[in-house]
């Protein structure tokens, strides 16, 4: 488990100083946008395990910190709190990972609609140069750098509509989905283009919002068509396929059927394979001779019935005379 905090004090250090969390900030909200930071940059990969103990000697604090730390991030859904094991880097399901790029969809074709329509727009030229960030950060290969601003691009648009409520969902579900991104991506892909980004700004800027609807909404497909969510839905089992014993055993079995059914029928059906064949021969020859030698053991000990009289006979009638 690599957490390692002071990697995302460097990136925090790198002009991103709205991510940094201030001074007065308690120790349980550092500790969680550390731990988030690390599961939005792929840093921790689903399924991890986060022991208290650990997380106790990485961050220099109580267990009764972390617990609540981790109570906040099972909130967020990004970590799993399974009782008797302990607490787990989320790790949603194919089917879940759908439905929330479904929502989205949803959500996010809302925003760029207000926005366009929006005729305050001061917070343009601040996006934009973020994509600007996050467009070299691509260029020099800092995958971690460069999925937290994919990720935050979304995030400050529905910052901008003003609605706090939007943004707060909003974000619960970026994060969910740069987790399904940890889990499901291509290795050596990027799902977020930094083109589609911009074709999404100017189309707001140009109060295009049809337009921004659609490039939203087909930004958003690309990114889940992008992952490798085929790849979890086993084939259902075949059970009678999956117990079949091996052809090499199974062929002398059938080979004796067919030449027993082609003796009743006078037929003489080939075998697919000599051995097969030699195997079935064997097994009627035997069974022949065992049967021959058992019929003749049976009869020698059989003593030979000594003949009865015939009862077809009739015994000397009487003759009786008339007076």
């Amino acid at each position: 488990m690599t957490l390692n905090p002071s990697k995302s004090q460097d990136h925090l250090a790198e002009g991103h100083a709205a991510d940094a969390p201030s001074l007065d900030e308690s120790d349980e909200t550092r500790i969680q946008q550390q731990i988030e930071l690390a599961i939005y940059e792929h840093r921790v990969k689903p399924g991890t395990k986060l022991p208290e103990g650990d997380l106790c000697r990485i961050y220099g604090t109580t267990r009764g910190v972390i617990r609540k730390v981790l109570d906040r991030l099972a909130t967020e859904q990004l970590v799993d709190l399974i009782p008797n094991r302990g607490a787990f880097v989320a790790r949603p399901s194919v089917e879940y990972t759908r439905d929330t790029y479904g929502l989205r969809r949803i959500l996010e074709a809302g925003v760029v609609r207000t926005l366009a329509k929006s005729r305050q727009q001061l917070w343009l030229s601040d996006v934009r140069l973020q994509v600007a960030e996050e467009r070299e950060a691509n260029r020099v290969g800092d995958n971690g750098r460069y999925i937290r601003l994919a990720g935050k691009f979304h995030l400050d648009l529905a910052a901008a509509t003003g609605n706090a409520a939007l943004n707060q969902h909003l974000k619960r579900v970026v994060s969910q989905t740069s987790l399904m991104t940890a889990l499901y991506d291509v290795p050596g892909t990027n799902t977020c283009s930094v083109h589609e980004h911009l074709e999404i700004l100017d189309a707001i800027e140009a109060g295009d919002y049809a337009n921004a609807e659609r490039l939203m909404e087909d930004h958003l497909i690309g990114c889940e068509r992008q992952l490798r969510l085929d790849e979890e839905d086993a084939p259902s089992l075949d059970l009678a396929q999956a117990l079949a014993a091996a052809p090499d055993t199974v062929a002398p079995a059938a080979a004796v059927a067919a030449h027993r059914k082609s003796k009743r029928k006078g037929l003489a059906v080939p075998s697919a394979k000599a051995s097969s064949g030699a195997a079935a021969e064997q097994f009627v020859g035997t069974g022949k001779s065992s049967l021959k030698k058992s019929t003749k053991k049976a009869s020698a000990k059989v003593p030979a019935r000594k003949a009865e009289p015939s009862k077809s006979k009739r015994a000397p009638s009487r003759k009786t005379g008339k007076k």
